[in-house]
């Protein structure tokens, strides 16, 4: 009776167990079923911290001149429409009122609908300031969809040097290429870089469930960062000197030819992604042709120093008398009308007198004005690190006295582009040796290993260290008390030559500071009326700029 009794108790234990594992199992398969069904419900939308996965340019110093971090409103459309419970037509005003309220810069408000449209996480602003940044914060807290945070977009509101980088856009599976500029030449050393994401959940209806997430990269990034010898802080002066004003800048090491800053203006959004057919906005005008006007006078100081050939020996003075005619009877004026008299070469190159220089150019010699052109950089345009044009240059028959007599003056049958005249003033500031303008230096990763430098190469001797040193006390002087008189400083002493061309703009190439050289430079605007007051003036702001930043302004005169 024990026994069975036992037998009885333990078939009873023994159901009880299973019905209890059947439970447990029961649970947990319904659990994990319903958890399973929970996260394919619930999903992650993401963006690409760094906006376009693509390395870096960086300046000189190693500092991002792209995918720069920046204050921006981001706006994700399907989460913020539901969220409002409202649709387009009235969001996109809201929007826009809400920028207007934070002084925030105000998109059109059919643009913000077809932004809206898309579907797509994008950027409703850009450029926030701190105190824009924490008040939308605030007022936004409670508000789904909409959120002021900090990413890296490829461009920003001030990116420097956008003709010289070029911009990227779209093609069609949605993978970022250059267009233009140095974007476009190092294509695929740029394209393979990874990025951190930025994530919202959503739930199956699209609504967010939870706060912001921060995604990390992984490390397969493929892509390199391109270091250049722009220098930020330069660029940004020369932007600021330069304006919106149809021209162009370029700042040049004297020694070793690096450029430091190319500016051109008027300035593009890189985000347009247009082709190139708006005006002239895409066109880099520091590359570009013009004819350079005065400014090629230095190019026959030098041969004329070098060769020792000069109206200066004759037995009297050159006269300026306010024109010159050539035995064919080609008369040239001088901008002068009444003349300037007696000259000698420092003071015609001062007073750009084109009567002095086109005798001058008749005793020189259109082969040996050629020959002189060539040396000093005229019959190519080099820069290290991105392709550039060549013109045929110089152009002109060398045995017509008429056309000798109008490059001697720089209208015709020569052009030349600011980079070129940048380095002309290096080669007259260097002693003679004529340095190659660089602006690669080296492809690195990430991590800031070098992959590939790119060295200065070394200046070669182009003209006697005697002619170049003269002729920058010419230039000097022609600062001090000549044409060049609007560009002369109290802060730093300039060294130049201006330059206006009859249809083509005007010029001021120099260098500075005068007594050791440090800096070349050459401003061109397209517009402008006088060499010495519109591109000298940019001039004298940029050489002083650099000098209270350098640090070496005079400082009796602050």
């Amino acid at each position: 009776m024990n026994v069975t009794r036992l037998g009885q108790t333990s078939i009873w234990l023994l159901l009880a167990f299973a019905l209890v594992l059947l439970r447990l199992g029961y649970i947990t398969l319904w659990q994990n079923e319903a958890s399973a069904a929970m996260a394919q419900n619930q999903r992650l939308s993401t963006i690409d911290e760094i906006e376009y996965r693509r390395g870096d340019f960086l300046d000189r110093h190693g500092q991002p001149l792209t995918n720069r971090s920046e204050n921006v409103l981001l706006v994700w459309p399907d989460v913020l429409r539901r969220a409002s419970g409202t649709d387009d037509s009235i969001l996109a005003p809201r929007l826009q009122a809400l920028l207007r309220q934070h002084g925030l810069q105000s998109a059109l408000t059919g643009s913000i609908r077809r932004s809206l449209a898309a579907r797509q996480p994008f950027i409703l602003a850009r450029g926030l300031l701190p105190g824009q940044m924490t008040s939308l914060q605030k007022e936004l807290a409670d508000t789904d969809g909409i959120y002021a945070l900090t990413l890296r977009p490829r461009y920003t509101t001030d990116t420097p040097a956008v003709h010289l980088l070029g911009y990227a856009a779209a093609d069609s599976h949605g993978e970022y290429h250059g267009q233009t500029g140095l974007e476009k030449q190092y294509d695929s050393v740029l394209s393979g870089r990874t990025s951190a994401r930025i994530a919202l959940p959503l739930d199956e209806r699209g609504q967010a469930t939870g706060t912001l997430r921060y995604i990390p990269a992984d490390s397969a990034s493929q892509s390199l960062n391109i270091r250049l010898t722009i220098d930020q802080s330069y660029q940004a002066i020369c932007e600021e000197a330069l304006g919106q004003r149809p021209g162009a800048v370029v700042l040049l090491d004297s020694q070793n030819g690096d450029v430091l800053a190319m500016a051109s203006a008027p300035t593009y959004d890189p985000y347009a992604g247009q082709p190139p057919t708006d005006g002239d906005i895409y066109l880099n005008k520091a590359l570009s042709y013009f004819p350079p006007a005065s400014v090629f006078k230095t190019v026959l100081t030098l041969a004329a120093l070098d060769n020792g050939i000069t109206l200066d020996d004759r037995p009297e003075a050159f006269t300026c008398t306010g024109s010159i005619t050539l035995p064919g009877g080609h008369s040239v004026n001088c901008w002068k009308n009444s003349g300037h008299g007696s000259e000698d070469l420092c003071s015609a190159l001062g007073n750009s007198c084109n009567p002095y220089f086109v005798a001058l150019g008749q005793q020189l010699g259109g082969e040996l004005i050629t020959e002189y052109a060539y040396r000093l950089g005229f019959g190519e345009q080099i820069l290290q690190g991105i392709d550039t044009a060549t013109q045929p240059n110089p152009d002109f028959n060398t045995a017509v006295p008429a056309d000798v007599a109008n490059i001697s003056i720089g209208e015709r049958g020569v052009r030349a582009t600011p980079l070129m005249l940048a380095r002309l003033m290096a080669t007259i500031a260097n002693g003679g040796k004529m340095p190659t303008p660089r602006l690669v230096s080296a492809l690195q990763t990430e991590q800031g290993a070098i992959i590939q430098e790119f060295p200065t190469a070394a200046p070669r001797q182009v003209v006697k260290t005697s002619s170049a040193n003269q002729l920058r006390r010419f230039l000097t002087e022609a600062v001090q008390n000549g044409t060049g008189r609007p560009v002369a400083s109290s802060l730093i002493n300039i060294g130049g030559k201006t330059g206006t061309s009859q249809n083509f703009g005007v010029w001021f190439a120099g260098f500075f500071p005068a007594d050791a050289p440090r800096w070349a430079i050459a401003v061109y605007i397209a517009d402008g009326e006088s060499g010495g007051g519109d591109a000298g003036s940019v001039c004298r702001e940029i050489a002083e700029k650099i000098a209270l930043l350098e640090d070496i302004a005079n400082r009796s005169a602050v």
